[in-house]
């Protein structure tokens, strides 16, 4: 399945792809139940439901609208958390040795995103006055579907819902803290939550349709040109190591994202480096999840 959210941005809907170019609202599935709400109450609902939302999916499909007439949003638009690991590619590792040494972390470098730079999967990346060193991050999203807390690496995975293709823009003069007179106060939650930050979508793969996920590519385009070409096997830490580390500290809820980590090719560590430019294009494409076109603009 391939779950939405549409409409206009702060009035986003559910919805499901019933085609390649036509959704269905969900809203009417949720009545049925006595539920009023968004994308978070469809992940609650979905695993004692799957069989029944399949069943409307068929029947409403008469009905359905075309994708093209409408706004994508955030898939997820009011997770409680929004968690990054930082540096858990042995590329990105690698690349960025002169903070890293090359040495990978011994568990997960947690890094928070505020809820409020979610932005859709077309929507403008808008760079923020105090930045002139705007970068990307091509990286799964991992989609909580059913809470967790402190679970296993081996039943890890029963926690997801689905996946989605997502950029983590980082404003890195302010993240590293440019200005100030000493290496230490580095702004990570700063400089990653400006709103737009997170442009995410197009749809929730529910993880029933990912089932190999070290196949999963990651790859970043900046006008067109080849920027990051990966995939899951140059993870630190997988998936489930991820969800059980961070379910050991903060107790995970329907809706909440986990963003998973970022392969080399960011522009930071480019020669020269290749930060984000006002008019530019980036799309971050994740087969098969699903495929980013965001153009930068002046905030």
């Amino acid at each position: 399945m391939k779950l939405i959210s549409f409409g206009p941005a702060g009035a986003e809907q559910p919805g499901l792809l019933v085609a390649d170019d036509r959704y269905v609202p969900l809203a009417p599935f949720l009545a049925r139940y006595g539920v009023v709400g968004d994308m978070n109450a469809v992940l609650g609902l979905l695993p004692v439901l799957r069989d029944e939302l399949a069943g409307y999916a068929a029947v409403a499909a008469v009905a359905s609208l075309p994708l093209s007439d409408t706004r994508l949003g955030p898939p997820v638009t009011r997770p409680r958390s929004i968690i990054a690991v930082g540096a858990n590619t042995h590329s990105h590792v690698k690349e960025a040795s002169r903070h890293t040494g090359g040495y990978v972390s011994k568990i997960p470098m947690l890094i928070t995103k505020a809820v409020s730079s979610l932005c859709g999967p077309n929507d403008p990346i808008r760079r923020p006055p105090e930045s002139r060193k705007l970068d990307y991050e091509t990286e799964l999203a991992v989609v909580i579907g059913k809470a967790a807390s402190n679970v296993s690496p081996e039943n890890a995975l029963d926690h997801v819902a689905g996946y989605m293709a997502c950029s983590d823009v980082t404003a890195r003069d302010v993240q590293t803290g440019e200005g100030e007179d000493v290496d230490f106060y580095w702004q990570h939650f700063r400089g990653k939550s400006f709103e737009t930050f997170l442009p995410t979508g197009p749809w929730i793969l529910t993880a029933d349709e990912l089932p190999d996920l070290g196949e999963v590519k990651l790859q970043t385009y900046v006008n067109d040109k080849v920027r990051q070409n990966s995939d899951l096997s140059d993870l630190v830490f997988d998936i489930p190591s991820i969800i059980a580390s961070v379910s050991s500290c903060v107790p995970l809820l329907p809706g909440d994202i986990l963003v998973t980590g970022s392969p080399e090719g960011v522009g930071h560590f480019m020669d020269p480096p290749g930060y984000l430019e006002p008019g530019d294009v980036l799309r971050t494409v994740i087969p098969p999840v699903g495929e980013l076109s965001n153009k930068v603009v002046v905030s």
